[in-house]
């Protein structure tokens, strides 16, 4: 690997960017609290582990290079954003969503997270742009992308969680007014519709 604090610097002005998985983790975590937030966060790293994976193996540069497979990735993640859009849409307010918050499976949360960044093919072009700028042709490709994604996940991850920390505690102190609190389903959910028709129409 080469120009290593380059790759950190750029990591972490990316990380602080808001993007899909920043303003998804933001939304679930405003809506349904902090612990529900730290889970969607996990669920997305392993989605960014799978994109590491794919970008190593070369199987991304693959599905890119196919139509067929980028537009099914695509509008895949499209339609499951939508759906978590309309679900959310249809909540009645975070002060339900909190009562029921033990009847919340983690797995679910977890999935979601998962599938949400698995399912975007945007990760899937900035990986396999970004990590091989870092790779130095003395050393294996495979071992150094992993390395790189590794660490891109682990610079990553606490700003993630601070925004989901953050979030919470911002959608606690809004919650506090029952006006506010009915509208906040409704908000994410057009938040999440929209993240999945603008992900409908990116192009490679």
């Amino acid at each position: 690997m080469h120009n290593l604090p380059l790759f950190i610097g750029a990591t972490l002005l990316l990380a602080i960017t808001p993007g899909q998985d920043f303003i998804y983790v933001m939304i679930r975590s405003a809506s349904q609290g902090v612990r529900v937030g730290f889970i969607a966060v996990l669920g997305l790293m392993i989605g960014v582990t799978f994109h590491t994976l794919a970008a190593a193996t070369g199987v991304a540069a693959i599905l890119l290079t196919s139509s067929y497979a980028f537009n099914a990735i695509k509008f895949l993640g499209a339609a499951y954003l939508i759906y978590l859009g309309i679900q959310a849409f249809q909540q009645k307010g975070k002060l339900e969503i909190k009562q029921k918050n033990s009847q919340v499976p983690d797995l679910k949360v977890l999935k979601e997270g998962m599938l949400s960044s698995t399912l975007n093919p945007k990760l899937a072009l900035f990986f396999m742009a970004f990590l091989p700028q870092f790779v130095s042709s003395n050393e294996s490709a495979f071992n150094q992308m992993l390395m790189l994604g590794l660490l891109f996940a682990l610079l990553s991850l606490p700003i993630l969680l601070g925004v989901a920390l953050l979030s919470a505690k911002f959608g606690d102190l809004l919650t506090k007014n029952q006006a506010v609190s009915k509208s906040i389903g409704k908000v994410t959910g057009l938040v999440l519709i929209a993240l999945g028709i603008r992900l409908g129409f990116i192009e490679r």
